[in-house]
């Protein structure tokens, strides 16, 4: 029986055969490592560029990345996701440039990968990593080891996500950069911050940092996922619901002080 999940992979295979990943503007400043960022101040707050929720909870036909990746880095953001689905999540390609020249800050791909020409993309528009995702890659049979190499050989860091404990020891085991958990079930869609806690402590601390992505709305949840050993958070919806931009992102970053 089909989920939601399925859906976004059936978008993300038109997207590919397309072509819109030829497309996006071409950026090939220099490339700013997340891992060493993390290493050096412990803790990350990424902030993300999603003109659309998943679940519907707001959607927007225009965005000016620009000022809002700009407004991120003022207000403490240590880096900016860019999601660049442009069919469920309204992304474009051109964002990833335009996040990156405006904030300075590391740039995370954010997409649902199936193919190498996305990594390509994500190389080619600037980005400094890219998001790879346990399930979809299990789901579609897709050499999972294959396209972190690839991306690796780019320059890019690859944080790959997960959705619970099992799919996190298969991700240690890979040779990716970050590990990332989703609180948001694609399935459902979701939310559960008690899912990066039962990560956490079926598997002990990993041997990389990990960021805790979704469903987190203020400074309390910040604090709350952080006690069990994540290093960074990557928020979305909750900055673009806020009525006042800035006023969340420094909120957020209370928490990850």
């Amino acid at each position: 029986m089909a989920d939601i999940l399925d859906r976004f992979m059936e978008a993300a295979k038109q997207n590919v055969s397309s072509g819109y990943y030829m497309g996006g503007e071409p950026c090939f400043g220099k490339r700013i490592s997340l891992r060493k960022k993390i290493e050096k101040q412990d803790f990350l707050l990424i902030t993300e560029i999603k003109h659309a929720s998943p679940a519907g909870e707001y959607s927007f036909d225009n965005i000016d990345v620009r000022q809002a990746a700009a407004d991120f880095a003022d207000c403490g953001s240590d880096a900016i996701s860019v999601v660049v689905e442009p069919q469920i999540f309204k992304g474009h390609l051109s964002n990833v440039a335009a996040a990156k020249k405006a904030s300075g800050l590391p740039v995370l791909f954010k997409d649902f990968v199936i193919s190498e020409k996305q990594i390509e993309a994500a190389h080619r528009v600037g980005a400094d990593a890219v998001l790879l995702v346990v399930k979809v890659a299990d789901r579609l049979g897709l050499d999972l080891d294959g396209l972190i190499s690839q991306a690796h050989s780019l320059g890019l860091e690859v944080l790959l996500e997960t959705y619970d404990a099992q799919e996190m020891k298969k991700a240690m085991r890979t040779d990716a950069d970050l590990l990332g958990i989703n609180n948001r079930d694609l399935a459902t869609l979701k939310v559960d911050l008690q899912r990066t806690r039962r990560i956490m402590e079926e598997n002990g601390k990993p041997d990389r940092p990990v960021i805790s992505e979704s469903g987190i709305e203020g400074e309390t949840d910040v604090r709350y996922v952080r006690q069990f050993g994540v290093s960074g958070v990557l928020v979305g919806t909750a900055i673009w619901k806020a009525s006042d931009l800035r006023a969340k992102v420094v909120e957020l970053k209370k928490g990850a002080k």
